[in-house]
C-alpha cells in the first residue's frame, strides 16, 4: 500500500476572550542586530500567549510562551534578536487557556517593528531656525542622494505615524519636507529613508536635529545648538576677544602710569626751576 503523508488542519477560534495588550519595552526602532522584548499582558488569566509576526498580512512566524501570573492578570514577554531584516514586520499577540487552546482571544492592536541601518543615512535640516515658539509652525526636510521611494521622521526614537514620498530636486537629490505645528513639540529629531518592497527596513537615523520650543522669541545661536565644530570655533573666538581686551587694558594702564610719572617729572623740573629763579632773585635784591 502506498503512504501517505498525514496533513493536520487545526483551526482557531478567536475573538472568544478580551484582547490582550502589546508593547514594546524599547522603542520601535531597533538598529540591525539589536534585541528587542515585546511584552504582552491581559487582565485575564490567560495560561498561554502567542506572538505572532506579519508580512504582507500573512503570518511569518509564530512563538508561544506560557503565561506569568500576577495580582491582576498575567503576561509574557518575548525576547526577540539579534535583529535581522526577517525579524521587520508587523507583531500581534493572543491568550489562551490550557483547557481550550484553540479557542483564543481577540488580536491585540498591532506594533510595527522598523529595523534601522540598512543604508546610507540622510540628511535632515530646518528650512529656518530650530527655536519655535509654542504654537507656531516648523518645517524639517529629510534629503539624500539616493533614491528613497519614502522618507520619516521620529522624535526621541519614535516615528512619526506616516512617512512621506521622496521626490527629485533640481540638484538631483530625493527629498521631502514635514510640516510641524502648530502644536511643535522639543526634542530630538531623526529622519530615515526606506523602499517601497521593503517598508519595514530603514536607512541608518540622521544625524539629529534638536528643536527648542519657547515660550517668547528668543535669539539664535545655530553653533550653540546643533554645530558643535562651531561651537569651538565660539569659544576660541570669545577666548581671543578675551585676551585683545585684557592686552588694551594692561596697555592702558601702562600708559596711564608713563603719563603720570612724566606729569611728576615735569612738575618736579618746573619746581627746580622756581627754586633757582627765587634763589637768583635774593642775591641780586
Amino acid at each position: 500500500p502506498q503512504d501517505f503523508d498525514q496533513v493536520h488542519t487545526i483551526f482557531l477560534f478567536l475573538g472568544v476572550y478580551r484582547k490582550p495588550f502589546l508593547l514594546a519595552l524599547q522603542p520601535p526602532l531597533v538598529n540591525l542586530g539589536e534585541k528587542v522584548t515585546l511584552e504582552c499582558r491581559s487582565e485575564i488569566m490567560f495560561d498561554t500567549f502567542v506572538l505572532t509576526s506579519h508580512k504582507t498580512g500573512t503570518i511569518k512566524d509564530s512563538f508561544e510562551l506560557s503565561a506569568e501570573h500576577y495580582h491582576g492578570g498575567s503576561q509574557a514577554n518575548f525576547s526577540i534578536g539579534p535583529m535581522t531584516p526577517d525579524d521587520a514586520g508587523t507583531y500581534t499577540c493572543y491568550g489562551s487557556f490550557n483547557h481550550s487552546p484553540y479557542e483564543c482571544s481577540e488580536s491585540s492592536d498591532p506594533i510595527d517593528i522598523k529595523i534601522t541601518g540598512l543604508y546610507k543615512k540622510p540628511s535632515l535640516s530646518a528650512l529656518m531656525e530650530p527655536v519655535v515658539m509654542s504654537g507656531e509652525n516648523m518645517t524639517l526636510t529629510c534629503f539624500s542622494d539616493l533614491q528613497f521611494d519614502m522618507f520619516h521622521l521620529s522624535r526621541g526614537g519614535v516615528p512619526k505615524e506616516h512617512g512621506l514620498p521622496s521626490v527629485k530636486s533640481h540638484n538631483g537629490t530625493f527629498q521631502d519636507s514635514f510640516h510641524l505645528g502648530p502644536m511643535v513639540q522639543a526634542g530630538n529629531y531623526r529622519c530615515y529613508g526606506s523602499f517601497r518592497n521593503s517598508s519595514h527596513l530603514w536607512s541608518t537615523p540622521s544625524d539629529h536635529l534638536y528643536i527648542l520650543v519657547t515660550g517668547k522669541r528668543t535669539s539664535y545661536i545655530p553653533h550653540i545648538l546643533y554645530n558643535r565644530r562651531n561651537l569651538h570655533m565660539l569659544i576660541g573666538l570669545s577666548v581671543t576677544m578675551i585676551l585683545v581686551f585684557l592686552i588694551i587694558l594692561i596697555y592702558s594702564c601702562c600708559s596711564a602710569k608713563k603719563s603720570k610719572s612724566q606729569e611728576q617729572a615735569s612738575e618736579s623740573h618746573l619746581t627746580t626751576v622756581r627754586k633757582q629763579v627765587q634763589r637768583s632773585r635774593g642775591m641780586f635784591s
